[in-house]
């Protein structure tokens, strides 16, 4: 069964993606738009399991500009616990 974080986070990577290769239009604003929900829904969703702390710390490791940061760092240790990290 997925978890409400993995949905979430499966959604707004897709429009993260669909995003980036629609043209400047009411297309891309859509994707984005559904970025920003699929993302806050993630967000305020308790994780409960090692998965869905994973699934958030892809989210904090893509709307992260800066990889230096305490958030940057946490993310990477969580995705390591499992060998997720690059």
């Amino acid at each position: 069964m997925t978890s409400p974080i993995r949905k979430a986070t499966m959604a707004a990577l897709g429009a993260d993606r669909r995003c980036w290769k629609e043209p400047a239009t009411s297309d891309a604003e859509t994707q984005m738009q559904r970025f920003g929900v699929a993302y806050r829904k993630a967000i305020r969703t308790r994780a409960r399991t090692l998965a869905d702390l994973q699934d958030k710390a892809r989210l904090v490791m893509l709307c992260n500009p800066k990889p230096d940061t305490i958030e940057g760092s946490l993310a990477r240790d969580i995705l390591a616990m499992k060998g997720g990290a690059e």
